[in-house]
C-alpha cells in the first residue's frame, strides 16, 4: 500500500508525518533518514493492527445554492457568540478583495502602457 507522506524541515530535523496512519511521524537528521523511520514506524504499526471498511449511509440534505440566503444564514450562525472571530473573517475578506482589485488594476496599466 501507498501512503502520502508529509516533510517537514524544522531547526535542522526532519519529520516525515502518515496522516492516515493515526497521525504516525518519525524523525531524522535527514530527509531519506525521517522518511525510512516512518516506513519502519508504519510497517510496525500495521503489523499490530487490523483494517477493515465499513459502509455507511448518511442521509443526504439537498445542496444549497452557494449564494442562498439559507446559505449565508447557516455560515454567518457559525459564529455565534464569537462576532469578533467574524470580524476577523470579514476583514480578511475584504483585504484579500481589495488586493485582488488592486492587481488586476496594475495589470490593466501595465498592459495599457504597453
Amino acid at each position: 500500500m501507498q501512503y502520502v507522506v508529509i516533510i517537514e524541515q524544522k531547526n535542522g530535523v526532519y519529520r516525515a508525518l502518515i496522516p492516515d496512519l493515526a497521525g504516525l511521524a518519525a524523525e531524522g537528521t535527514t530527509r531519506d533518514e525521517a522518511l525510512r523511520k516512518a516506513r519502519q514506524a508504519a510497517a510496525d504499526y500495521l503489523s499490530r493492527v487490523e483494517s477493515a471498511s465499513i459502509d455507511i449511509e448518511t442521509y443526504q440534505q439537498p445542496a444549497m445554492r452557494p449564494d442562498s440566503p439559507q446559505t449565508w444564514l447557516k455560515v454567518a450562525g457559525k459564529f455565534v457568540g464569537d462576532e469578533d472571530g467574524m470580524a476577523w473573517h470579514l476583514k480578511e475578506i475584504y483585504a484579500a478583495r481589495d488586493r485582488q482589485r488592486a492587481e488586476t488594476e496594475r495589470t490593466a496599466a501595465r498592459s495599457d502602457a504597453d
